[in-house]
């Protein structure tokens, strides 16, 4: 056999690329549930993977993809708020792990992550690695004052100069990112995010129902109720999936509720599945409108779209978003939905099509919407069903996840 040295080149063919994707938390939401999907896709497999994630109390994350056997490293410096004493640090401690894992890829995802793993890659001259940065709807389009709104677009716009390319989630923030000058065309592409529909399982309505409010005592309520068409006897549930953050808008929300149960003929109940930072503010507004016994926030679910089908109407009151898996799920549950017009929503819900518009901010029209499809049984049922064929044609996860790994190569 002939013992003469392996070409360079054919050890590099050998070697399976590395990818590092770098998220700034842990806690469940969109960002995360994009990033589990890639890194443990069948295409994943053709890669050596590793996920860094910064501080955060939810650990849902890191214990989904250490349940695969993925290598998680957790940077004890990157947090969500700006903290400038943390976030100087924690370019460095992205650097050092830059060059201990040596990634072919650097996968960044959410404003944060992006910002910081950007700087901490250009402090790095001897090696260049290839960057990817996600943007999940930008940041300076949330709720702040001007002064952070300049400060986070200044940042996006700086720190996009080391990436080699910048995926949008949606049109609008491929558009955005044109319209602010974060990047030019070359740099930038939309990928929607996809889910995938035949691996989904919803529990029945009745059983949905008996998991979510066997803790609860609402007044008027059966665990295993009936839905007529019409009459006195009619409960309507109307649900959300959201972390309880600004951004979700679940404060207009608890108003039209208030609104439908202070004119409704029936029992109207609101389901809210989520928990965040302002659950205590929620509370103390579903206190001040006495509606303790017909608003639940039952707090994280494990698998949280298996319980979709307790609500009669989903709806979605955000008030910035990037292109929302929490409406795709409702889609393929083939649940009418009634969601704001902001970022990528439009995208995935035409208006009186597959689904009912708003604008954000406004509980009165929210409130109006709602009755409209309580009292228009088929036209629900139909906009449910043009939802679940739009999201099965449009939105698959094979698609995300195939032109995503293009972008790698």
């Amino acid at each position: 056999m002939d013992n003469k040295q392996e070409p360079a080149f054919a050890k590099a063919i050998a070697r399976r690329s590395k990818i590092l994707y770098v998220i700034t938390q842990a806690e469940m939401g969109g960002a995360q549930r994009y990033l589990y999907d890639l890194a443990t896709s069948f295409e994943a497999q053709n890669y050596d993977i590793s996920v860094a994630i910064g501080q955060s109390q939810d650990k849902s994350l890191i214990y989904l993809l250490r349940s695969k056997n993925l290598p998680v490293y957790e940077l004890k410096r990157l947090v969500r708020a700006i903290s400038p004493i943390n976030d100087f640090w924690a370019i460095f401690e992205l650097r050092k792990l830059y060059q201990k894992i040596k990634p072919d890829i650097i996968h960044l995802n959410s404003t944060k992550a992006g910002i910081i793993g950007s700087l901490a890659n250009h402090t790095i001259t001897k090696i260049s690695y290839k960057v990817i940065y996600t943007a999940h709807g930008w940041v300076f389009n949330e709720p702040m004052s001007k002064i952070k709104k300049w400060l986070y677009w200044g940042l996006e716009k700086i720190t996009s100069r080391p990436k080699d390319k910048i995926i949008c989630v949606s049109a609008f923030d491929y558009q955005t990112a044109i319209k602010y000058k974060i990047a030019g065309t070359k740099k930038l592409i939309t990928i929607h995010n996809g889910i995938d529909i035949s691996n989904m399982n919803f529990l029945s309505k009745e059983k949905a129902l008996d998991k979510l409010i066997k803790n609860y005592e609402l007044t008027d309520y059966s665990p295993t109720p009936t839905h007529p068409p019409s009459g006195s006897g009619r409960k309507i549930i109307i649900g959300t999936i959201a972390n309880f953050y600004k951004t979700k808008g679940l404060e207009y929300l608890i108003g039209a509720t208030k609104i439908l149960i202070s004119n409704s003929q029936y029992p109207i109940f609101l389901i809210i599945i989520g928990d965040g930072e302002l659950r205590p503010q929620l509370e103390e507004l579903i206190k001040k409108y006495d509606l303790e016994n017909n608003i639940i926030l039952a707090g994280r679910q494990e698998n949280a779209s298996q319980y979709l089908k307790a609500f009669d109407i989903y709806v979605s009151s955000s008030v910035k978003e990037g292109l929302p898996y929490s409406i795709l799920e409702a889609m393929a549950a083939e649940l009418p939905i009634i969601t704001t017009a902001v970022g990528g929503v439009p995208e995935m819900i035409k208006d009186n099509d597959n689904g009912l518009l708003i604008e954000p901010k406004n509980y009165k029209i929210l409130a109006e919407k709602i009755k409209y499809l309580i009292e228009n049984k088929p036209l629900a049922q139909r906009l449910g069903q043009q939802a679940r064929q739009d999201v099965k044609e449009n939105f698959s996860k094979e698609k995300m996840i195939r032109e995503t790994f293009k972008q790698y190569q």
